[in-house]
């Protein structure tokens, strides 16, 4: 049984490997030459499109992709609860994914700001709809990441040749914008129909207010998080196409693109080990809390190894992206190489604080760093552009690190003084 396990999860995080991979391989090799193609502004541009419906896509998402993959871990056995399940949650985004794109269009169509790239950002909608279609959620908690890792890869090698095909100019933002979306849209509309198939899963949709709301709340403090993580983490490129321009916006874009591209390289593990930890807790806390330390050493060792090339390499890196020794961006990617070590130790604690059903001090700590960052970056992008932003999100990450330290620690104290209780009274 325990081999079992272990091979189960083995191959989840190969399938993840794989697929995460993907997701960042592909959009990187095209990366460089968008940026070359498109120029510094208009890339700004197209960076700008899909933060809009990254920070959107957190309304939508809901915090599904946590709460819907631990509900899902814990049912997956009972295939009437597994369905239940997936149409309550694809319900609530498709509600969400329409109300939002109404409000979106109102807000093009009426704002004289997005009048000079309306096609651009009319067409970036097609990604939040893609988001939506796809229920990535379902296939983690069921530990079927295989079925669409194929899929995924066969599309992301069709739309990178498309680009290299069809974008030859800054005159292409249009096409460009498109192309992206196909990255989401595609692997929707196909999932759809592979889970219809092969978990023989129907969807209906869900008519009862009560199952809804009852749904909404469970995933209230994950969708509170996500929420303040995405004022840091997408907001930044909102507010810079506001306030500094598309020049500013490019160069903020072409740093972080390179923090997730090293940040990305521990998602796929700690994506797989989500809901066996999740398992884990439910039935052996003494093995999860044991497991959790080895992981917390492993990932400090990883984020600082991660880090310290990014840093070293963030010259090369420059050259080979923008084609010029870029001084702004060198800069950049360096206080990036400090971001990428938090953020990396922040998503591995507060997934085992998910797992421990504790959403609600992790929202507190998202909620501090949120505001401190909603007070202070507006004055410093104004002040001191990209710089004043990626301060910001520097201090907002690192006030999360001291949090989700505290919160980690404190209950590992607690375990501790309730097992010896427990085995002296035992005994």
């Amino acid at each position: 049984m325990k081999k079992k396990i272990k091979n189960r999860l083995f191959i989840n995080i190969i399938s993840l490997v794989i697929l995460q991979g993907s997701n960042y391989i592909f959009p990187l090799v095209t990366f460089p030459y968008l940026v070359r193609m498109l120029g510094t502004n208009n890339y700004g541009v197209l960076v700008f499109c899909i933060a809009i419906m990254q920070f959107l896509n957190i309304i939508v998402d809901y915090g599904f992709n946590l709460s819907g993959t631990r509900e899902i871990s814990i049912n997956k056995y009972i295939k009437n609860k597994v369905n239940e399940i997936y149409n309550v949650i694809m319900t609530i985004k498709i509600i969400l994914t329409v109300l939002i794109g109404i409000i979106y269009f109102i807000c093009i169509e009426g704002l004289p700001f997005f009048h000079e790239n309306k096609v651009a950002f009319l067409l970036s909608y097609l990604i939040l709809v893609g988001n939506t279609l796809f229920p990535i959620w379902l296939y983690q908690g069921l530990e079927k990441m295989k079925y669409i890792t194929y899929i995924n890869i066969v599309v992301k090698i069709l739309v990178t040749v498309l680009i290299f095909v069809f974008v030859k100019g800054e005159n292409d933002i249009n096409i460009a914008v498109f192309f992206q979306t196909l990255y989401y849209i595609i692997p929707g509309v196909i999932s759809l129909f592979f889970v219809k198939r092969k978990f023989q899963i129907q969807y209906r949709f869900i008519m009862d207010i009560e199952i809804i709301k009852r749904e909404l709340l469970k995933g209230k403090y994950v969708f509170l998080t996500n929420l303040w993580i995405n004022f840091y983490s997408q907001g930044p490129l909102i507010i810079l196409g506001f306030i500094s321009g598309n020049n500013a916006t490019g160069n903020y874009g072409i740093g972080q693109k390179i923090m997730v591209a090293f940040y990305g390289l521990t998602q796929p593990v700690i994506q797989a080990i989500y809901p066996y930890i999740c398992e884990m807790y439910g039935n052996k806390k003494e093995n999860f809390f044991s497991f959790r330390k080895k992981v917390l050493i492993l990932s400090f060792i990883a984020s600082i190894l991660i880090a310290a090339s990014l840093f070293i390499l963030s010259p090369q890196l420059t050259i080979f992206i923008s084609g010029s020794y870029n001084l702004r961006v060198i800069l950049l990617i360096r206080v990036f190489s400090i971001i990428v070590c938090l953020s990396i130790m922040n998503t591995v604690m507060a997934r085992f604080i998910y797992a421990m059903d504790l959403e609600k001090m992790l929202n507190k700590s998202y909620s501090i760093a949120g505001i401190i960052f909603i007070i202070f970056a507006v004055p410093l992008t104004i002040w001191f552009k990209e710089f004043g932003m990626v301060t910001v999100v520097m201090l907002a990450e690192a006030i999360i690190f001291m949090l989700n330290t505290r919160i980690s620690m404190r209950n590992s104290f607690y375990f501790k003084r309730y097992s010896v209780k427990f085995n002296r009274n035992f005994r």
